[in-house]
């Protein structure tokens, strides 16, 4: 079969901005997904929040702040991540967003008015609900006619002579392993956060893209920092990890309070002035350290409340937001009954719950990584927001960093298309399809599911939004013992290949393991607390200021962790 110009490894707003730009510029483009497309990724679950600067708002036609300029978005971004940003990137990103909104809105998106949310020093997040988002995005790539294959679990990058020229996975609807070739690949799988139990992002967010890029010999970087999303849902269990309470309090700049058991305000004691309305990474780790320090709710987090608040205040917030029906339904969800127990006066327990990988793989302006023929994009990379993610920000990262690693694909596919295309050896081929097979044809052995369970144990009691020096010595050691004797062990309870769950969790287990030991590294290296890495043992800030990295040894399947100087080209913290 011929070759792809490039494959799209992800159908999330990144992989499809990336694909439209790819097939503007003529490339042939598939985009392979491991669910259905506009029903599975982070786009569809996101509050659909782009941040761009007021004059650039303007410029679209909003009524937004004249003196909010691009140099004050890059500054509030810059300081928020706490100077560990790329900045390149985040040049790329203040300057470019306005353009991709723009195309956004001419392809039909339905966008309201700048918000002003924590952390930004002006209204700058015009919103968009992430399903719509998602509906828009996919209407154009298909349009413009990228092709799609759906159902395929990326399992491993195919390499020919150091470069990427293709990917193998499993077809969940037949249980057949294959090889789809490519001239240019890019990863746009999201980030790593359905390995946490407390989590909002959907359940396939595993980090198969940073697992196949570090084994294809990208970097990675800044893998300790994963953003918690304050105020989620800890009970009851069906609305466990909703983030529903927090866009009805801080994010929307409602004035809830957050309580411990005692009825102390707490955020007296982190952030006296903004309160509630601190950034995320302070709310976060204040609300962990109650739970750690025992002042938390009986369900191991903490309460939010609005009784000190008149009643209509909560009554009226449909009135004046799109977040939610007049009757009370968000994202799929009938919210009332949760409504009714705020509106009697009762508090809700909440908790910090993994949102957005901070870190990931590393890139340049272009998306490019390192590895030649290899591009990543989105979620999935990591530099652009450093410490912490100011809301609206991922949104703009999508659309620009989709857009650089779309061009630059398909400008490398093209010149390179006059050359036979690179393919892999029968011999090589068979030891790849051998690898992805291997739980399918184990007789006895661990079961996936729970290896997904232990995974989830060790992150949950050693990644979480407060870090201590003991606990992550004690996950590595875990996690490592875990690799070594059960990994290998993965086994299937049924032979039928097709829609085999074990096989794919079995898949995820081993993508997810080189994720976590990659994140344990990076936090055990990083000895003080920065943005939204916080230790308990080290609360003061670093010294200096470095990227964490990670990298295979070369000859090996070990990993490595180094620092590189933070190149401040623009700004300093000086």
């Amino acid at each position: 079969m011929k070759p792809w110009d490039v494959i799209v490894i992800g159908s999330g707003a990144a992989g499809l901005v990336a694909a439209w730009h790819a097939r503007a510029t003529g490339a042939n483009v598939l985009v392979v997904n491991k669910g259905l497309v506009g029903r599975s990724g982070a786009t569809i679950t996101s509050g659909g929040g782009i941040s761009v600067s007021g004059r650039t708002a303007i410029e679209l036609g909003f009524d937004a702040n004249p003196d909010d300029t691009d140099e004050k978005f890059f500054t509030d971004t810059i300081r928020s991540g706490s100077f560990l940003s790329d900045q390149r990137l985040v040049e790329a990103m203040v300057g470019g967003v306005g353009e991709e909104l723009r195309r956004l809105i001419a392809d039909g998106a339905k966008v309201d008015a700048p918000k002003h949310a924590p952390g930004h020093s002006s209204a700058r997040g015009v919103r968009i609900p992430g399903p719509s988002m998602q509906r828009v995005v996919t209407t154009a790539a298909l349009r413009t006619g990228v092709r799609f294959r759906e159902d395929f679990q990326s399992a491993e990058l195919l390499m020919r002579d150091g470069a990427a020229v293709g990917v193998a996975g499993l077809d969940r609807r037949t249980g057949e392993v294959e090889a789809l070739y490519g001239r240019a690949v890019v990863i746009a799988t999201g980030g790593a956060t359905s390995n946490w139990s407390l989590r909002t992002a959907p359940e396939e967010l595993s980090g198969d893209g940073h697992a196949m890029a570090l084994a294809a010999g990208a970097e990675l970087i800044e893998m300790e920092m994963l953003q918690f999303l304050p105020c989620c849902l800890v009970a009851p269990d069906m609305w466990r990890g909703l983030q529903f309470p927090w866009i009805l309090g801080p994010q929307s700049g409602v004035r809830a309070w957050l309580l411990n058991r005692y009825g102390e305000r707490f955020m007296a004691r982190w952030d006296p002035e903004r309160m509630e309305l601190a950034t995320r990474d302070v709310v976060a780790a204040a609300s962990a350290a109650e739970v750690i320090e025992g002042r938390g709710s009986p369900n191991g987090g903490v309460y939010l409340s609005w009784a000190h608040l008149p009643r209509d205040i909560v009554d009226n917030f449909p009135t004046w937001t799109r977040s939610f029906s007049a009757d009370w339904r968000w994202e799929g969800f009938d919210m009332s009954p949760l409504v009714e127990r705020i509106r009697a006066g009762l508090a809700v327990e909440v908790a910090p719950a993994a949102h957005f990988s901070l870190g990931g793989i590393r890139v340049d302006v272009d998306g490019f990584t390192g590895v030649p023929n290899l591009y990543a994009c989105g979620e999935a990379t990591g530099g652009v927001h450093g410490g912490n993610r100011l809301s609206g920000n991922a949104g703009a990262q999508v659309l620009v960093q989709g857009k650089a690693a779309g061009r630059a694909a398909a400008a490398l596919a093209g010149a390179s298309a006059h050359e036979a295309a690179a393919r892999l050896e029968s011999d090589a081929w068979r030891a790849v399809q051998a690898r992805i097979e291997s739980p399918l044809h184990r007789r006895d052995g661990v079961v996936p599911a729970e290896m997904k369970r232990r995974l989830g144990q060790i992150v949950d009691l050693a990644l979480g939004a407060i870090r201590d020096g003991a606990a992550l010595e004690k996950a590595l050691g875990e996690l490592r013992t875990l690799a070594r004797d059960e990994l290998p062990r993965l086994a299937c309870r049924t032979r039928a290949a097709a829609w085999n769950r074990d096989w794919s969790d079995a898949l995820e287990c081993v993508a997810a393991t080189s994720v976590i030991e990659s994140a344990l590294l990076c936090a055990r290296a990083r000895s003080s607390s920065i943005g939204a890495h916080r230790r308990q043992d080290a609360r003061n800030p670093p010294a200096v200021v470095e990227h964490g990295l990670i990298s295979r040894e070369k000859g090996s399947s070990a990993l490595v962790h180094r620092v590189s100087a933070v190149e401040f080209s623009f700004l300093s913290p000086v």
